[in-house]
């Protein structure tokens, strides 16, 4: 079976693979949950007598991984992985080569741009969470989509006083939750569930132990966590009190105050849940698959170790070079 790499790299537009396939080096796309923004990285041989035209801010290079298939025409499916900006690129030597970074988060909108604002307007309304979420959204030209367990939420009243971005952000990690802007999409769900948006259990990609090059399964105590002890402000008292969620050591304390029981239980459950889910991870390099992408659920089989099982993938590297394609896959427990 042939099952030689294939791949397009589009600069505005523009297939370039083509004509650049002799000079391409080496082409990586990095793609994580939560806020840290999807990248790539294109490494082209800048020959001395036939340099390539250095790109401009405003240029975008859109990315798509595959395999060759055995039709006719060798073309084979492709696997889009993304429209990325290039907001860096350099020029080396003496062995020439230029190297662009493309980031998909557009980082230069008013999504970190400092804001003032109280949620909700009206304070005999409850701010839910869900509606917060999608008033940023649409405020910054994006599609909100929201999991199903939070479009209801009531938070506390919030006075903003930072970024949007930076008030999700914080939203995202009390409720552990991911936050990520993609396609246009402003993505605020639950995190680690291998489930999708609707609440449907995502499709699993089963990986055999001859599509793994190698594995490392790591289970680090320091990050077990028995009981983690959140703090509220009792009005009607006008103390400070505290709840506990979990039991035994180690034992673990939110530095926030919360408004109410109701929040900092939620915050302790939360925490709790990170910690606990993140104590066991494994990291893995595979034949590349470029239809594993963040988020995915990956059933590992037949290594006779703790790898077996279902993970959820946090990250993911997808990467063509000399070696030919691989993916490094980082994976930590599924949410119980």
């Amino acid at each position: 079976m042939d099952i030689q790499p294939q791949y397009s790299i589009k600069t505005n537009g523009k297939e370039i693979a083509d004509i650049l396939k002799e000079r391409l080096v080496e082409i990586k796309v990095s793609l994580k949950t939560g806020l840290q923004s999807d990248t790539c990285y294109v490494r082209f041989d800048n020959l001395d007598s036939a340099p390539i035209q250095e790109p401009k801010a405003t240029d975008t290079i859109e990315v798509a991984l595959g395999y060759k298939s055995e039709s006719s025409d060798k073309n084979g499916k492709l696997s889009p992985l993304g429209l990325f900006e290039v907001g860096e690129y350099s020029v080396t030597g003496p062995v020439r080569s230029l190297e662009l970074f493309g980031n998909k988060v557009l980082w230069h909108t008013a999504l970190k741009a400092p804001q003032q604002k109280s949620w909700p307007k009206d304070p005999k309304t409850p701010q839910k969470l869900g509606d917060l979420v999608s008033e940023i959204a649409s405020n910054h030209g994006l599609d909100p989509k929201v999991g199903p367990e939070f479009t209801s939420v009531e938070l506390p009243h919030i006075e903003q006083n930072e970024s949007d971005m930076q008030l999700l952000s914080k939203l995202a990690e009390q409720y552990d939750a991911i936050f990520k802007v993609t396609y246009d999409k402003l993505i605020f769900m639950a995190r680690g569930t291998g489930k999708s948006l609707s609440g449907k259990a995502l499709p699993e990609i089963k990986l055999d132990v001859r599509q793994l090059l190698s594995w490392q399964f790591l289970q680090n105590a320091y990050r077990e966590v028995g009981e983690v002890k959140a703090y509220f402000y009792d009005m009607n008292e006008a103390k400070r009190k505290q709840v506990k969620i979990g039991g035994g050591k180690p034992s673990t304390v939110l530095a926030y105050v919360y408004a109410n029981e109701a929040y900092a239980t939620q915050a302790a459950k939360a925490k709790q849940r990170r910690l606990n889910r993140a104590a066991k991870s494994i990291r893995a390099k595979i034949i590349g698959d470029p239809s594993i992408s963040a988020g995915t659920v990956v059933k590992i089989v037949n290594t006779q170790t703790k790898v077996d099982g279902k993970w959820f993938v946090s990250e993911v590297d997808h990467c063509i070079n000399s070696e030919g394609f691989t993916s490094f896959l980082l994976c930590e427990q599924l949410a119980s």
